[in-house]
């Protein structure tokens, strides 16, 4: 059995749309328009990572380098009203979907894993995230060591709209990245099996929404 994950290219594009529908059809919490789960200008510019279990993709994510206030509150829909200075770049991790029959094997966890040991392999002093207030990972991410804000604005700008309290959650990487990295290493154990293959890539920034 071989079990892969690493850093997609354009040619799995296709795939990875099919795959992001797929799931967030499903979705709880939200509505969303699928067709603006395709493949974009912002997804080429971004880190797409997928997981393999023998030649099927099975889960991916994906990551925005950003270093820019305004971009970041835009695709958060929300502006950086926080007790939380940001520091540059951060990384926002999303597009997150799992295949049902797989759901069971921690993937979204072993992906967010990889990507804060690439936000450390690079300096990078922050990772962000939003979700619907009640998601399967609030309980992970706050044992993790995220810091969790409200957005009162919730999701309704672009093609999202939430249906309940959304939530801006945000990793120091200073302060809690080795804390974060000991919790999926211990909740994991051996589904940590997915090889990571190839090497964290070198920084490149989004700059479309």
């Amino acid at each position: 059995m071989t079990q892969s994950i690493y850093f997609a290219e354009d040619d799995a594009t296709l795939e990875i749309e099919n795959l992001r529908k797929q799931e967030y059809a499903q979705a709880n919490g939200y509505t969303l328009d699928l067709s603006t789960l395709r493949w974009s200008i912002s997804d080429s510019q971004s880190y797409v990572m997928v997981a393999r279990d023998n030649q099927k993709m099975v889960s991916t994510m994906r990551g925005e380098l950003i270093a820019d206030q305004s971009l970041l509150e835009k695709k958060l829909e929300c502006p950086w009203d926080f007790p939380k200075t940001l520091q540059w770049p951060a990384i926002l991790l999303s597009r997150a979907a799992t295949i049902q029959s797989h759901q069971s094997q921690g993937l979204n966890l072993i992906l967010r894993y990889w990507f804060l040991k690439m936000a450390l392999h690079h300096c990078i002093p922050l990772v962000v995230g939003t979700f619907v207030s009640g998601s399967p990972r609030q309980n992970t991410l706050k044992q993790m060591g995220y810091h969790f804000f409200e957005n009162p604005l919730g999701w309704q700008q672009s093609s999202y709209r939430s249906h309940r309290p959304v939530i801006v959650a945000v990793l120091d990487m200073t302060t809690h990245g080795q804390q974060a990295l000991d919790y999926c290493e211990r909740k994991l154990g051996r589904n940590l099996t997915y090889k990571f293959e190839g090497s964290f890539p070198e920084l490149r920034y989004v700059r479309n929404l």
